[in-house]
């Protein structure tokens, strides 16, 4: 079964983590795109890796 909605404790630690995960790759990859490949691609890992923590962090 899945994860109910709503019942017994979150770690907001992760879903805190996530975000600022999200955020930090958002920038780096609207500030770098232009200028180097490999710093656009570890925003979008950043981001990938936030939205994790982010949705399936407990």
């Amino acid at each position: 079964m899945g994860r109910s909605c709503g019942n017994g404790p979150t770690n907001s630690g992760t879903r805190v983590a996530g975000i600022v995960l999200m955020v930090i790759g958002m920038l780096m990859f609207l500030i770098f795109v232009p200028r180097w490949v490999w710093t656009s691609a570890l925003g979008i890992c950043l981001i990938s890796v936030g939205f994790l923590l982010w949705r399936f962090g407990e």
